[in-house]
């Protein structure tokens, strides 16, 4: 299970943490596991009450394990050109079926040890997959809340490994076997000495990085962006290789370098100073100080407990601003206050939050709006075609709900821009616009930025209900595009050890 949920995490930077990726992690360690339990069984016949079998499976499989940080990393940037879905399954079959088959191999040796009789025979199978399956337990909730959350996967994985091995490299010394420790020694040693191969260029400057529950955050200074017509220099709040925020080092990391985000202000300025506000996501703290110049009061839930840290140590977050940790929909459905705005910033690179759009998530949301109130949730800018096929289902959703819907579409092209809702109980006027943030005169008057719904061809969109979530499958293409295109960008900008 630690396997499982290191090769998981090594994913992410590269492919994401969609729910493909899952299904590719979870399918290929029934696979691995599969190979494992038949090659085992056929070894533990051939090798009768031999423990040395045992032994050196041990040994090899923690010396793989140890590794797979090294090995994942080569393997995932030679096929960061490929799509999402062959790369992770490809990537996958090289760095993780290999020890988890090795670690499927350890059951039958192990009851073809244990059993003496062919009558203890059951006994014996229900014993070993009784004390294997709750290790796997005891070892899923000691990795997945608390070790990797708090010392990353690099030396967990080692450390795992080790202890893997150890003992069988103990009795395979006492009893004078040494082939095997020929394979695995210098496995360990290359696991204990190598640096990732996906460090930026050096002209870049790595403030923070770790791993922990939304994957990897590295807090990154740019020297230029490449995206704006100025190339201003920026620090960016990186998840997963994906850019989740981007502050100009030249305003003091006031304002974002992106232009859509000043339009999410600029809505939602037609709500007085003290409006209750509720910020779902802190990402890099964009949304926070844009909605504390508009002096709303506001409350903000992250799902990550790093995120707060670092926007309180590298982007200039208010250090007494209190963060709620929690799950967005779990807050909404726990919570007694209610709320003037309730923004949804809770994207993560190319996983959209489909359990909040549902709806159900958005009548949940609406029990705790007041009746004058209004819900915004960013999204992708696709609102035609096939790559437009999850917006429209989400803006059907919507009305769906009986909540009256605009859509803001920043400037830019489709794959450029993005899509703001702005969904409320009862219509809303945008005519007067108390906000003004960066340099753009249509914030002045982004109703001429709102999508005319006669254009949308409603034709083919879908309700999103909780029982049947089809969010990411709707938006799949276009995300895994999306996703691609940061590979690339990062990978110009990556240096090879």
């Amino acid at each position: 299970m630690a396997c499982e949920l290191f090769a998981a995490k090594l994913l992410a930077p590269y492919f994401g943490t969609s729910l493909y990726i899952w299904a590719a992690v979870l399918g290929l360690t029934l696979g691995g596991l599969t190979i494992g339990y038949f090659v085992g069984g056929k070894l533990s016949k051939a090798y009768h009450q031999k423990p040395e079998l045992l032994y050196s499976i041990l040994i090899l499989a923690g010396a793989l394990l140890a590794i797979m940080p090294y090995s994942s990393h080569m393997i995932m940037n030679a096929m960061s050109d490929s799509s999402l879905s062959t790369g992770a399954i490809f990537s996958l079959l090289i760095y993780m079926v290999p020890p988890l088959s090795l670690m499927g191999m350890v059951s039958p040796v192990i009851i073809n040890l244990v059993t003496k009789e062919a009558s203890s025979s059951g006994n014996s199978a229900g014993n070993v997959y009784a004390i294997s399956t709750l290790g796997g337990i005891l070892f899923t909730f000691l990795m997945g809340f608390y070790v990797i959350p708090n010392y990353g996967i690099k030396m967990p994985s080692l450390i795992s490994g080790l202890l893997l091995a150890f003992f069988p490299i103990i009795s395979l010394l006492t009893k004078g076997k040494f082939k095997v420790l020929i394979f695995a020694i210098p496995l360990f040693i290359m696991s204990m000495t190598f640096k990732s191969n996906s460090e930026f260029s050096d002209e870049y400057q790595i403030l923070y990085e770790s791993e922990g529950i939304l994957g990897q955050i590295k807090v990154v200074d740019h020297p230029a962006y490449e995206f704006t017509a100025d190339n201003r220099p920026g620090r960016a709040l990186i998840v997963n290789n994906t850019l989740q925020s981007y502050a100009s080092l030249n305003e003091n990391l006031e304002y974002s370098i992106w232009e859509w985000s000043h339009y999410y202000p600029a809505a939602a300025s037609i709500f007085p100073p003290k409006s209750r506000v509720l910020l779902l996501g802190l990402g890099g703290g964009t949304l926070i100080k844009q909605l504390n110049r508009l002096s709303f009061d506001v409350d903000v839930v992250e799902i990550d407990e790093r995120v707060g840290k670092v926007c309180k140590q590298f982007f200039g977050v208010d250090p007494d601003l209190d963060i709620i940790i929690d799950d967005a929909r779990h807050y909404i459905r726990t919570t007694q206050n209610t709320y003037d705005i309730i923004i949804y910033d809770t994207f993560l690179g190319e996983s959209v939050p489909e359990h909040l759009l549902t709806k159900e998530g958005i009548q949940d949301a609406q029990k705790i709006l007041k009746s004058d109130g209004m819900i915004m949730s960013n999204f992708y800018g696709f609102i035609n075609g096939e790559a437009g096929y999850a917006a429209r289902s989400v803006l059907k959703t919507y009305e769906a709900a009986e909540m009256n819907t605009n859509i803001l579409a920043t400037p830019g092209d489709e794959e450029s821009r993005n899509l703001i809702f702005l969904a409320s109980k009862n219509q809303l006027t945008f005519d007067e616009l108390s906000f003004q943030e960066g340099r753009s005169d249509t914030i002045k008057n982004i109703k001429k930025l709102f999508i005319d719904r006669k254009t949308i061809d409603m034709a083919d969109s879908e309700i999103l209900r909780d029982n049947k979530p089809k969010l990411s499958k709707l938006y799949a293409k276009a995300a895994m595009s999306w996703k691609s295109s940061y590979n690339q960008y990062y990978k110009k900008h990556f240096k090879l050890d």
